[in-house]
């Protein structure tokens, strides 16, 4: 009887099974990676989508109180807090045209309104609202409450459902702005 070579049934049965147990543990791991990686993304999107906002409004808060118009825009109507997520200013952008910036929390996104206005009063009317922001803010918050006239502070609770997973990842941002503008009265 010729001696026969390769492997037996059994053999190759059990590399097979051995093959599956370990290609069934590298998919649970990359399963696992990509996770954390859509997680990290984002947590990502919401520290660049909060400095955008913050952006947004930085630069009208700096100018507000800015006077050029005759009669002098008094201090007072400079800025308001409308409400504790609703901010209006109100500066001079030349010797004739007063205007009034507003930004509020609507739907959880940042909408603003642009109105030229020189008595600087907040309309009631839902009238030229522009969403500026996609819908991941949990929370805003304005607020002057560290005594100073010449600062506003800004608080955001950003919030996002990671892609693919039932998760959600949040994040909170305060920022301080400064009334440069309102240093000049």
């Amino acid at each position: 009887m010729a001696k026969q070579s390769g492997f037996s049934l059994v053999e190759l049965t059990t590399t097979l099974a051995i093959i599956g147990v370990i290609s069934a543990a590298l998919i649970a791991v990359m399963n696992n990676l990509n996770t954390q990686s859509e997680r990290m993304n984002s947590q990502t999107e919401l520290l660049v989508g909060g400095r955008q906002l913050f952006a947004l409004v930085e630069p009208w808060a700096a100018l507000a109180g800015h006077k050029q118009a005759n009669p002098n825009l008094p201090q007072n109507k400079a800025y308001e807090i409308v409400g504790s997520s609703h901010v209006k200013f109100c500066y001079d952008l030349d010797g004739t045209t007063r205007q009034q910036r507003e930004f509020r929390l609507h739907n959880r996104k940042l909408q603003e309104r642009i109105e030229d206005n020189f008595g600087c009063t907040v309309t009631p009317n839902e009238n030229g609202w522009v969403d500026v922001s996609e819908p991941i803010i949990r929370s805003l918050t304005f607020s002057d409450s560290d005594g100073s006239d010449y600062s506003l502070d800004m608080r955001l609770e950003l919030e996002k459902i990671v892609p693919g997973t039932s998760e959600t990842t949040t994040s909170i941002m305060r920022r301080r702005f400064n009334l440069f503008a309102m240093t000049i009265y």
